[in-house]
Formats: structure tokens, C-alpha cells, sequence
């Protein structure tokens, strides 16, 4: 009786069996920037960690200063690293000796009318920033955008699960499960002042690619047997 039993239950698992279908899937939207994020670095040495910090301070404050002339938002200017390192010069079969230290300092800003980015870099520059000089191009709505590449993302992975399984006699089932990849960050890429121009550094932003990748798991349910 037992065994009988056994027996009914397998096969009941059996034909309750299911086979998934995973895939993945590709949305992209391209647009035009409308804002450049800015990033720069200023970095100074002293003999005390007091030195270099103040010395640094200086620097910051002029870089400020120029933002303001700008008419920057306060909330569009961020402190992204701030340190204090002590440097050493090696000697040869000595202990490494404590020449001095140096004070770093790094900021984000968020310039919002992409015809003023290059002078303001170029101020930054003139002002002091001597590190990390980087930019990056964005858009004020970006979130609208991402959710239009998760859209075209998703419409991806389902299309592409229809082609499989259908093209293997079955027929597509619910989701049962969403994964997103990537996500959108700025590209940030290094900026070099080749010349000075009395409008600034001359910035082209041209069209730029925000693209979400997902994977996706459907349950396929199978044609009924003749």
C-alpha cells in the first residue's frame, strides 16, 4: 500500500513539472544634454596638517567664489572627498622620514546652462582646482528617461521569450521574476584647457546613450499532448 502510494505521488509531481525560460533585454533612449556635471579636485602640501589644510581652504573658497559669480545653486555643488595624508621621502636602508602632509579636497557642481560650462571650468581652473578635472553630460529628467528604457527593456525580454517559445511548440506563462543590470551613471571623462578662449573651453555635447539591461524569467507552459 505504501509503495502504491509512493507511486501516485511521483507521478503527480511529474505532471506537475515545469520548465522557465529566461532571457534578457535591452532598452536605449538617446537624448540631448541639457546640464554637465562638473568635477574637480584641489590639492595642496604643508609641513603641519595644519598648513596644508589652510592653504587648501584658501583655495576652496576662491572656488566658491567663482561658482557664486556664476550664479550656481548652492544645492548643486557637493563635497565629494576630503583628506589629510602624511607624506614621506624613502632613504636607503632608513626609515621613511615625515617630510610634510597633503590636503585634498573634491566637488561635484551641477552646471545647469550647458553654454556657461566651459568658462566655468576654466575659472575653476584659473582659481585653483589642479585635480580630478573631469566632466560628464546629463539630463534634468533623467529618471523620465530611465523608465522609458526599462519599458523598451522589458517589451525586449518578452519579445524575445515569445520568438523562443513558441518557436518550441509551447506557449508563454507568467513572470516570474524581473532583474534589472545596469543602471544609469554620468560617464565621466577627463577634461584637458588645450587653449584659453575668451568664451571658455568650448564643450560639445552632441547626443548621448542611456540604455537598461534586465533579465527576465517566464514560466512556459506546454501544449497539451494528443
Amino acid at each position: 500500500m505504501k509503495a502504491l502510494l509512493a507511486s501516485l505521488v511521483a507521478l503527480v509531481f511529474a505532471g506537475l513539472a515545469t520548465a522557465n525560460a529566461s532571457v534578457s533585454g535591452t532598452g536605449k533612449v538617446t537624448y540631448v544634454p541639457n546640464l554637465v556635471y562638473v568635477s574637480v579636485g584641489v590639492s595642496s602640501d604643508g609641513k603641519t596638517a595644519n598648513e596644508a589644510w589652510q592653504k587648501n581652504e584658501e583655495i576652496v573658497k576662491k572656488l566658491f567664489e567663482v561658482l557664486k559669480k556664476f550664479g550656481i545653486d548652492p544645492k548643486d555643488m557637493k563635497t565629494t572627498g576630503l583628506n589629510i595624508s602624511p607624506r614621506y621621502v624613502q632613504h636607503k636602508d632608513q626609515e621613511p622620514e615625515l617630510v610634510g602632509y597633503t590636503a585634498s579636497y573634491d566637488l561635484s557642481v551641477t552646471v545647469r546652462k550647458l553654454d556657461e560650462a566651459g568658462r566655468v571650468l576654466d575659472g575653476l581652473a584659473d582659481n585653483g582646482a589642479n585635480r580630478h578635472m573631469n566632466i560628464a553630460f546629463g539630463h534634468s529628467d533623467i529618471e523620465k528617461m530611465m523608465d522609458e528604457a526599462r519599458t523598451k527593456a522589458a517589451a525586449d525580454a518578452r519579445k524575445r521569450a515569445e520568438l523562443y517559445v513558441t518557436a518550441s511548440g509551447a506557449s508563454l506563462g507568467q513572470v516570474l521574476s524581473i532583474s534589472e543590470g545596469q543602471a544609469f551613471a554620468p560617464n565621466f571623462f577627463p577634461s584637458e584647457r588645450l587653449a584659453k578662449m575668451d568664451a571658455g573651453l568650448p564643450i560639445a555635447a552632441g547626443t548621448q546613450d542611456l540604455s537598461v539591461n534586465v533579465s527576465v524569467v517566464y514560466a512556459i507552459n506546454h501544449a497539451p499532448r494528443s
